[in-house]
């Protein structure tokens, strides 16, 4: 994709304004600052540095110069290999995007929908305040109808994913402590009892998880890599 790095939703929360409607501008003009991968309708927009700063100083605002994208080893004729810091190398068929195979920083779960990209790949879930324990879950996420790793995401957010290994485990941390269960208790003597959703919800909220991700171009290469990943990890891991 060139130096098409920077994602609509990225660009949207740097110069004020609503992704959605970003996304609308992109589709409606077509502007040679912006691709869409795959090319279709549900791809994912990438926009250039120099067309994110256009459309910054439209809205009056000046934003600074994204790094460099990292390097991309040449691919040889045999089959090629993502590396991950600390991890060993993935065996991936192509790396057709820049950001695919790299890792985004750990961020808080609240913020993860914000920035989440669209693609297929594999995500890690680690405690916040036990950052040195390294991660307690690993997953993956396929195209999710051209949501990824997002949709997979929103699960969690919405209280859906209480059957999972994450929210299994997340509830299960959160009737052992009596606060968070007297406060479910006061709640139901109230007669404004959580429901199911929303006490999931709060089970992760309740474990200060943090997540990362790197993308990858299919579904087929986001499985062999979180395989690979709960092998690594498997000792420490709330996977079922």
């Amino acid at each position: 994709m060139d130096d098409f790095i920077i994602s609509a939703e990225e660009a949207a929360a740097n110069i004020g304004m609503n992704p959605k409607t970003l996304r609308q501008r992109l589709r409606d003009e077509r502007p040679p600052g912006a691709r869409q991968f795959p090319p279709q309708h549900g791809g994912n927009w990438f926009l250039r540095p120099s067309y994110v700063e256009q459309l910054a100083a439209e809205r009056g605002r000046r934003i600074p110069k994204p790094p460099a994208p990292p390097a991309i080893p040449p691919i040889p004729t045999h089959l090629p290999t993502v590396e991950k810091p600390g991890l060993r190398p993935v065996p991936v068929r192509t790396v057709a995007n820049p950001s695919h195979g790299i890792w985004s920083e750990w961020i808080p779960f609240d913020d993860a929908l914000k920035v989440a990209p669209r693609f297929p790949g594999v995500y890690m879930f680690r405690i916040a305040a036990e950052s040195h324990r390294g991660p307690v879950y690993i997953g993956m996420a396929g195209e999710r109808k051209g949501n990824g790793l997002r949709g997979r995401l929103a699960i969690y957010a919405s209280g859906k994913g209480a059957g999972s290994g994450l929210g299994e485990h997340a509830f299960d941390r959160a009737l052992e402590d009596p606060i968070w269960l007297q406060a479910r208790l006061d709640e139901a003597l109230a007669g404004t009892p959580m429901r199911a959703k929303e006490a999931a919800r709060s089970a992760i909220d309740h474990a200060g998880l943090e997540v990362r991700w790197q993308t990858l171009e299919t579904r087929a290469q986001a499985l062999q890599v979180e395989a690979q990943l709960i092998n690594e990890f498997r000792h420490q891991l709330w996977n079922r």
